[in-house]
């Protein structure tokens, strides 16, 4: 995008709807206890099509940057972990996803810790895709009791939330496995190349913020090691 204040006005929509995720997933607890399931379905819905809204609009703009990555998953993982904490105190089953989603952060910290970098596995889009389709219809399953709806009794919808827990935690141990072949890669694989900090130069804070919106900056380093972005 060559017009610099089109640019940075749409970096502004895109990041702030990424952040609206944020104020949601720290909000949905007061939503849910104050307001019910049902709306609380609604607001999951809401805040996981912002997900997918900001991340078309940035790929479709050419407006990918470390930043709004960075910000889009740590929301991301912010929501679900506030979802799985919401759904496991009515139904201890959802309690597992939410186990098997810090396992991942932390591989993840490996990976960038020993020189991976910000790219995502096919294996993870698609988990992240299930999870959030399946959260977001455990919210709308336990809304439908107060619809009266005489199929969707108690019994029914403890079973379904059994299914949809089980079918979330096979894809994320599906994800453990493709992701711990990605820490080992990067861990013993010769060719990475891991970065000696002591003798390299930090960059200023100008610099970082530069590289941290820049989408050509982006575009250039996304498949090198995340914590060489902070030296020159």
């Amino acid at each position: 995008m060559k017009n610099k204040v089109i640019r940075n006005l749409w970096l502004i929509i895109i990041n702030s709807i990424t952040l609206s995720r944020l104020i949601g997933a720290l909000l949905l607890p007061i939503i849910f206890y104050k307001y019910g399931n049902s709306v609380t379905a609604l607001i999951v819905l809401i805040l996981y099509l912002t997900d997918a809204i900001d991340g078309l609009l940035a790929r479709k703009l050419h407006l990918t940057t470390f930043f709004g990555g960075a910000m889009d998953a740590m929301c991301d993982k912010l929501l679900n972990f506030v979802a799985f904490i919401l759904l496991g105190l009515m139904y201890n089953i959802m309690f597992c996803p939410l186990v098997l989603e810090i396992t991942i952060i932390l591989i993840n910290y490996l990976i960038y810790r020993h020189g991976g970098n910000v790219q995502t596995s096919k294996t993870g889009r698609l988990k992240t895709i299930i999870l959030d389709i399946f959260v977001i219809l455990s919210f709308v399953v336990i809304s439908l009791p107060a619809l009266k709806i005489y199929i969707f009794t108690n019994n029914i919808v403890k079973l379904l939330i059994n299914i949809f827990s089980i079918i979330i935690v096979v894809v994320d141990f599906i994800t453990i496995i493709d992701y711990d072949k990605k820490y080992k890669l990067v861990k013993n694989d010769p060719k990475i190349t891991h970065i000696k900090y002591q003798n390299r130069k930090r960059k200023t804070i100008n610099d970082i913020k530069h590289d941290l919106f820049d989408t050509e900056y982006y575009l250039k380093h996304k498949n090198e090691s995340i914590l060489k972005q902070f030296y020159k």
